[in-house]
């Protein structure tokens, strides 16, 4: 049975310093597999820079999914040539990077993974349906692997879910990033398919998203552009972990994580 942890957007670069230092105790503490997480926030809350994925990489994230903000940062060209890095699968190829990709556990066992971005309240990019979206590769997909799983970066719970009933019994793990919010919602759909609406965030636990709270309550009271700033202290993890049986692709558990690590 293989155990995987997916962490929820990690926002801010006091976030992946902590996570370089205890990141290994969690994977440790709950004899984690293979390591997930979006890090669409997590060089200053809105995009991720080269440098931050590698140290991610390097803290044992073996897969970083993103979002909205992927092409936020002047060096992302750089950043999507990684191979363990990846940005929406339903936006035009010719944006550089890969949607998905398969990552080798040992020798009998891949795990694919996908990132897939909603249509829903994004205004600033523009992605294509990702419901067509996904069919065309799971068909290709499952000639390499049982294990499947997907990163939907989705701005409403109604859309992620939507998705979720979409896939239900054709994958092993469906999360809803972007919101950062834990929802407890967590299931097996068809005795097979692990999801949940909201995956949380990694940051300051007095937040809002780790994002200090004040400057978010005066952008929404006072409709003005303000700058917000990362909160640096009570950093939280939060996340799921996933059983998933290797043979079969199918997810036989799914965990809340949600802990603090500093």
């Amino acid at each position: 049975m293989l155990k995987i942890m997916f962490l929820g957007e990690i926002i801010g670069l006091p976030t992946v310093k902590q996570i370089s230092k205890k990141l290994n105790n969690i994977i440790n503490k709950y004899k984690i597999n293979f390591t997930l997480a979006n890090a669409d926030g997590a060089s200053d809350g809105y995009g991720v820079l080269r440098s931050t994925a590698f140290n991610l990489h390097n803290s044992g994230i073996k897969a970083i999914t993103s979002g909205n903000y992927i092409f936020n940062k002047k060096d992302v060209k750089e950043l999507l040539k990684l191979n363990f890095v990846l940005r929406p699968f339903n936006i035009p190829n010719s944006m550089g990077g890969q949607g998905y990709s398969i990552f080798k556990i040992n020798e009998n066992v891949k795990i694919a993974v996908i990132n897939l971005l909603g249509r829903i309240n994004f205004t600033k990019i523009y992605s294509m349906d990702p419901f067509y979206s996904i069919n065309k590769i799971l068909e290709k997909l499952n000639k390499e692997t049982n294990i499947i799983i997907v990163d939907f970066h989705g701005g409403a719970t109604s859309e992620i879910q939507a998705m979720h009933w979409h896939l239900a019994g054709k994958v092993s793990l469906i999360v809803g990033s972007h919101l950062r919010v834990l929802t407890s919602d967590n299931k097996i759909l068809e005795n097979k398919t692990a999801v949940i609406s909201g995956i949380g965030y990694c940051g300051g636990y007095k937040s809002i998203g780790g994002l200090k709270p004040s400057i978010e309550i005066d952008k929404i009271k006072y409709g003005q552009f303000r700058y917000s700033k990362v909160v640096e202290d009570l950093i939280c993890l939060q996340g799921v972990i996933v059983e998933i049986d290797e043979e079969t692709g199918y997810a036989k558990n799914i965990e809340l994580l949600n802990e603090k690590i500093s």
